[in-house]
């Protein structure tokens, strides 16, 4: 009886060490995983489907990988003025979203890869880094 008390708190002890020894980085990783295989595909909105989010170690920071789907996988919508809209209403988000704090104190990278439902195609590709949501 007494070392089966003995085992568990060997093998909890040993669980919580091997627990604490995850780095910043692979936390993230991990992290992104586990919400791509619970959340995604998640539709953001009728015409926007993401599809996964990854970490990279450099930069340092989170992907975000999305389908455009609809009326706007269309080429031509994609002015520099549309564009351009759509970075700033992205900023504003990342600037305003409590829960990437602890990302961005650390200056991470947020990329938002969009591509065409219906050729496979990258629509566009979108960075933000700690010189532009801060």
């Amino acid at each position: 009886m007494k070392s089966n008390l003995y085992f568990s708190l060997f093998a909890l002890s040993l669980f919580t060490l091997v627990a604490c020894t995850e780095s910043f980085g692979e936390r993230c990783r991990r992290e992104a995983r586990e919400y791509t295989e619970r959340q995604c595909p998640r539709l953001i909105d009728q015409y926007i489907v993401m599809d996964s989010m990854t970490y990279e170690d450099e930069p340092q920071g989170f992907t975000y990988h999305q389908t455009v789907q609809g009326e706007l996988d269309n080429d031509s919508l994609l002015t520099p003025e549309a564009i351009s809209t759509f970075q700033e209403e992205l900023l504003a988000r990342i600037r305003k979203d409590i829960n990437l704090r602890r990302y961005k104190e650390r200056g991470f990278t947020f990329t938002y890869r969009y591509t065409s439902a219906s050729t496979g195609k990258l629509f566009t590709e979108v960075s933000f880094g700690p010189e532009e949501y801060r």
